[in-house]
């Protein structure tokens, strides 16, 4: 049935008629990518599906090593778009680089990993265990904490250890009983439980319905120069909505085995790619409204109020940092 649905998207999204193509004006637009990252697979996939063209749009990717890089070329004028989380685009307004966030552009869908035969089986198990993030001040980390402090009396930080880990060494520091649990970005969960060696314990997104807060509240944001070009930013977005869905509607050995192709993305085992895809999936947006907006500023002041303003990374959100005027129509 599944399937059915994906080819009926397919042919619908193939023989609907763009007007955008027929009528507007090409318009230039200077994407900022980090050298890995899912924002390198859509701008891929905008091109090789031609939405940029069905939405005359003239694409200038430009791949950058770090996410300093990718600043520097904000605040210099070379690129229009980026994407980063959603406390970066409020650092990086605080700085003075004229941006804004505009879009969601991923929810939280990341999560708390243990080894399948673990005796944690939920998060009040986490009390005075080892956990490790990939920093600090990462997000899902955050969220963890204002929810045990919150909800379960205790702070996995004060209450037990907290450490930083690579991703990639979180299994072997499992494995040797070094650390209880792992919070590895999002994708190397679907990594460490396509096998079933790895279990979660809780998505961030069942956190934050937890804590009392929407579930689809971004964690990564489409961030945007205040000096692109007129109407650029509304039609990338019009065009990054449209390339999410011939995505999921595409088959495997489509769009998603070319990402593997060109080496977007790399795999200890491909077999893993259908489990990291559809986690993918799972974090797409689902709008975005002033309501998701609040949302975020509520989410900033409770994990201040766990980890203080030094680790979040800012002391709150601006009214100008976020906003929903360039939602398409």
């Amino acid at each position: 049935m599944r399937r059915l649905v994906r080819i009926v998207a397919v042919l619908v999204l193939l023989v609907a008629p763009t007007a955008l193509a027929q009528d507007a004006e090409p318009v230039t637009v200077r994407v900022g990518m980090q050298a890995v990252g899912t924002f390198s697979w859509v701008v891929h996939a905008m091109q090789y599906f031609g939405v940029d063209e069905e939405y005359a749009l003239n694409l200038e990717p430009i791949t950058y090593a770090t996410k300093q890089a990718t600043e520097l070329a904000l605040r210099g004028g070379d690129v229009d778009v980026v994407v980063d989380d959603f406390v970066g685009a409020v650092q990086m307004r605080e700085r003075g680089v004229p941006v804004q966030a505009v879009y969601p552009y991923g929810k939280a869908v990341g999560g708390v990993v243990v080894p399948a035969d673990s005796e944690i089986q939920t998060i009040a198990d986490l009390e005075g265990k080892t956990v490790a993030a990939a920093s600090l001040d990462d997000k899902s980390l955050l969220i963890l904490r204002a929810l045990t402090t919150s909800q379960y009396g205790f702070d996995p930080q004060v209450d037990g250890e907290t450490l930083q880990a690579a991703p990639w060494l979180m299994t072997g520091l499992m494995d040797d009983g070094e650390i209880d649990a792992g919070i590895p970005y999002w994708h190397f969960v679907s990594r460490m439980t396509y096998a079933g060696e790895y279990r979660d314990v809780m998505m961030v997104t069942e956190m934050l319905d937890e804590l009392g807060m929407r579930s689809d509240l971004p964690i990564l944001v489409l961030v945007a120069s205040e000096n692109a070009p007129d109407g650029a930013t509304t039609r990338f977005i019009e065009a990054m909505l449209a390339t999410f869905e011939r995505m999921q509607a595409d088959t495997m050995d489509g769009v998603w085995q070319s990402i593997l192709d060109e080496e977007l993305y790399s795999l200890p085992d491909p077999a893993a790619f259908p489990e990291v895809r559809e986690r993918w999936e799972a974090g797409l947006p689902e709008g975005w409204t002033q309501e998701q907006i609040d949302g975020l500023e509520t989410l900033v002041d409770q994990l201040i109020d766990v980890a203080g303003e030094e680790l979040v990374g800012i002391s709150g959100i601006p009214d100008d940092a976020f906003t929903t005027e360039f939602v398409p129509n």
